[in-house]
């Protein structure tokens, strides 16, 4: 995995009742990583509109992000994560990742968006051997 490394990601962090995410129009080549019901992570694209009146939209910069494909993902899984990925995709993936608080948004195709908070960042590269 050495020639992967973890880059800062800017975007949108999303809390609002979870049925105007469910329903959001997102920015053209954004990504969204629900990370629970009422909260989402939108990488890339314009500001979002919710259709919910109390929704906290505000600037996220506080992750960094690689995308690893189904070998490296496999590789990360069987030598730094203690806890079974699930078996369906797309899926998010959250916990422990060698050590440090992690998470893994699960493609169909395979390959997985790592994400980790900016502030450990450098701890989580040095441990799973990225650039």
């Amino acid at each position: 995995m050495a020639e992967r490394t973890l880059t800062p990601l800017a975007g949108w962090r999303i809390v609002a009742e979870p049925g105007a995410i469910d329903v959001a129009p997102w920015p053209d080549g954004a990504e969204v990583v629900r990370i629970s019901a009422d909260d989402a992570f939108v990488i890339g694209g314009a500001q979002p509109d919710l259709a919910d009146p109390h929704a906290i939209v505000t600037p996220e910069h506080g992750f960094a992000g690689v995308v690893l494909d189904a070998d490296a993902l496999s590789r990360l899984a069987e030598c730094h994560v203690e806890w079974q990925l699930p078996e369906g995709r797309p899926a998010l993936a959250q916990g422990q990742i060698a050590g440090v608080p992690g998470k893994l948004v699960l493609r169909e195709d395979g390959s997985a968006l790592l994400l980790v908070a900016c502030a450990a960042a450098h701890e989580l590269a040095e441990r799973v051997g990225l650039t």
